[in-house]
């Protein structure tokens, strides 16, 4: 049986057990492209519809049951419907939800961001993660006068013009992997967003290096994610972030962290982590404790920009539901309850993860690797070690798409991708089904 067969098998099995999703899908087509508004969730035939979560399990239409180890592509870091996080939103949605001005809780919510996480002295809220970075850079080119914004080939930070550059670039057209092209990811897009971007080779500090001194009149910034998310939760190599921090600061850059994704990592997210303090950092997902959420943050004489109260600030800044006060409480709460030992907790049980997980790929002498830090790990249907975009798209996508379907067929959700994390809620007996259940499906694909 070759891979594209056992796919089809997977896919006829999941056909099979959902034709709830199937039918809510094509409803959901008549009013909503794609039958969603969310393509980052999207995956042929078409996604199984939720219903409910509650700990680390999820429902869909079909009553079919899984056991979720991505968390709402890494959101929920203490699991699904936590009692904590259940009662504050219960208790501000009987005092009100939508003012027409700042609440108190806003207050303690920067508070343990700015407590925890080494960069910021002051932060402000947004909506989504894509907000966030657009307001870091927005203010990295108010304050040093420059333009050009410094971006990793393979690193996404949101869907806003300026980053929408080399994030899954054609490599026919990407150019040199020592010095890439920039390349617009999608139509639709002004001209000058790629003649604005200058793309480098993330974990390569020589050429990145050498990349931002030649460009180094016109950047503003330099973004990065400390662990690249869409690659399969890359972390950095050992001195990249380090040689970033020093390069920029000599050069006047600002460098900003994307930790959307990697405040997972450690308390005060990757830059506690690597010990590495940039000038800026942006959030989401986490600190919102499952609702919508974004929050840029960093150095005061940075965030002054945006300070309205001496006359008309240098840089605007405003949104009906910034700093709301529902996601406001859900978001004190679950950083409070994201304690030190919840961090200790997920990041060693992905560790666990990991290490079975490379176990039972060389036992069974599948050609494939496995990525990722702490809480974060990521399935690599390759045998080539993952560092960056490129060597990423060495990734079997046949199998990929086999393993992610599969796994669903026996009762658990990772990414489209086969990227997972931990919750605070996840035990062992959860990951030795998980591994139970990859190994299952590596012998559907001939590997046993």
């Amino acid at each position: 049986m070759t891979t594209q067969d056992a796919l089809q098998r997977e896919i006829d099995t999941y056909i099979a057990k959902n034709p709830k999703s199937q039918a809510l899908n094509a409803e959901a087509s008549k009013y909503l492209p794609g039958g969603d508004s969310r393509n980052s969730i999207y995956w042929p035939p078409y996604p199984a519809y939720i219903v409910g979560g509650d700990g680390v399990s999820i429902t869909d239409a079909d009553g079919n049951v899984r056991t979720d180890f991505i968390n709402n592509m890494t959101t929920l870091i203490v699991g699904h419907r936590n009692p904590d996080v259940v009662k504050a939103m219960q208790d501000q949605v009987s005092e009100g939800w939508s003012y027409p001005g700042p609440s108190p809780s806003q207050i303690r919510w920067a508070e343990i961001i700015v407590e925890r996480v080494p960069s910021v002295e002051q932060v402000r809220f947004v909506n989504s993660g894509t907000e966030a970075t657009l307001n870091a850079i927005r203010a990295a080119r108010a304050f040093t006068g420059r333009q050009k914004l410094g971006k990793m080939e393979g690193g996404y930070h949101g869907t806003h013009d300026s980053v929408a550059v080399s994030v899954a670039p054609n490599l026919d057209l990407a150019g040199d992997a020592n010095d890439p092209n920039a390349l617009d990811d999608y139509e639709g897009l002004p001209s000058y967003v790629t003649d604005g971007a200058v793309v480098m080779p993330i974990n390569d500090i020589e050429n990145c290096e050498r990349i931002i001194r030649a460009n180094a009149s016109e950047l503003a910034c330099v973004i990065v994610e400390p662990v690249n998310g869409r690659n399969g939760f890359v972390p950095a190599e050992p001195g990249f972030l380090e040689g970033l921090r020093a390069v920029t600061a000599e050069l006047g850059i600002v460098l900003i962290f994307d930790e959307v994704i990697s405040f997972r990592v450690s308390r005060g997210g990757s830059q506690e982590h690597y010990g590495v303090t940039p000038d800026m950092t942006t959030f989401g997902k986490v600190i919102g404790g499952g609702l919508p959420v974004g929050a840029f943050g960093g150095r005061a004489d940075i965030m002054s920009l945006y300070d309205p109260s001496n006359g008309a600030p240098r840089v605007q800044h405003a949104g009906t539901f910034n700093g709301n006060p529902m996601t406001a409480a859900a978001g004190v709460a679950t950083l409070e309850a994201a304690t030190p030992e919840v961090y200790e907790y997920v990041g060693r049980m992905g560790g666990v993860i990991r290490d079975k997980l490379r176990a039972l790929i060389a036992e069974v002498e599948a050609p494939m690797g496995v990525t990722g830090v702490e809480s974060l790990w990521c399935l690599q249907f390759t045998p080539e070690r993952v560092t960056d975009y490129r060597s990423s798209m060495t990734n079997d996508k046949t199998m990929t798409r086999a393993m992610f379907l599969g796994l669903q067929n026996e009762g658990y959700l990772l990414s489209p991708s086969c990227q997972g994390t931990v919750s605070s809620v996840h035990t062992e007996e959860d990951i030795d089904g998980l591994i139970g259940a990859v190994r299952t499906v590596l012998g559907r694909l001939g590997y046993a």
